[in-house]
């Protein structure tokens, strides 16, 4: 049984983290590949517990995680509003719900994980039931018709006054571009690629405002991030991206390691475009 995961809004920016790394797959709904998102997504941990503060999530809250992954920042949440208080996980990618569940198992009891995405039919998809519409690195998976559904069953499953919290991002820095290219040209062309939909912030708070939000905070981050290896941070993209690792360049790897690892072995990693955005329901 895993350990409850404690909440904590003051975790370093740069905090390395290690983990033993599993071969990986290009599979959407690889187990591995789930497995490893879990160990290693810190950075995307770390954005999701700054969101739900900035979200003002409290005593009661009942909060629709859309996105959830393997349910790391779920569970934060669930401590935030506390063991009487449904939190609800959506997630399309199986194998990372599987994780989500048996991590959280006999540990955060109010929390319902769920196979699916904004079109399922999750707990209260037809009521105006929940107090915020939570989602962490989401957007950018969605094409621009999905955005707007996304946005608009936030809107029509939120109560009047409530929140949609989102963090996602423009564009990838170089680093993440050129990490892709170590094995993008290998990959077998007959596998499912899966490619983000990177828009402006001002695209989504203008598609918030036509769905009937108002704005309530905005803001891009302008803070690095650093990874312990390089192991680690190609790991977490790989993974994230559902990249075949058995495919690598070695070449094209020991490149990218000459340009972007520091003299240390870490990785550092600043996107300027990564943006937070709370919206809320108006009346």
């Amino acid at each position: 049984m895993c350990k409850a995961i404690a909440v904590n809004w003051r975790i370093p920016f740069a905090r390395p983290c290690k983990a033993t790394i599993p071969k990986m797959s290009a599979v959407r709904g690889s187990k591995h590949n789930a497995v490893l998102y879990s160990q290693l997504n810190d950075f995307q941990q770390h954005f999701g517990k700054k969101l739900a503060f900035t979200a003002e999530i409290k005593q009661g809250d009942k909060v629709l995680d859309m996105g959830c992954g393997t349910g790391e920042v779920t569970a934060s949440v669930a401590e935030l509003v506390g063991k009487q208080t449904q939190v609800v996980g959506v997630d399309p990618d199986i194998e990372r719900i599987k994780v989500a569940v048996q991590q959280q198992s006999g540990i955060h009891e109010n929390i319902t994980f769920v196979h699916g995405d904004s079109s399922s039919k999750f707990p209260h998809f037809n009521e105006q039931y929940y107090d915020v519409h939570f989602s962490n690195f989401v957007l950018q998976w969605l094409n621009d018709r999905e955005k707007e559904k996304f946005i608009d069953i936030a809107f029509k499953t939120l109560k009047p006054g409530g929140k949609i919290a989102i963090v996602s991002y423009e564009e990838d820095p170089v680093i993440v571009r050129e990490a892709g290219k170590i094995v993008l040209e290998d990959i077998d062309n007959t596998k499912e690629k899966v490619q983000p939909y990177l828009v402006k912030k001002s695209v989504i708070e203008t598609l918030l405002r036509r769905a009937g939000f108002g704005i309530l905070h905005s803001k891009y981050f302008h803070n690095p991030y650093t990874f312990a290896t390089a192991e680690d941070f190609l790991a977490l993209v790989y993974c994230s991206d559902y990249f075949d690792d058995t495919k690598i360049s070695q070449s094209r790897k020991n490149d990218w390691v000459k340009t972007f690892v520091n003299k240390d072995g870490t990785v550092t990693v600043l996107d300027p475009t990564i943006y937070q955005i709370i919206g809320k329901k108006l009346d």
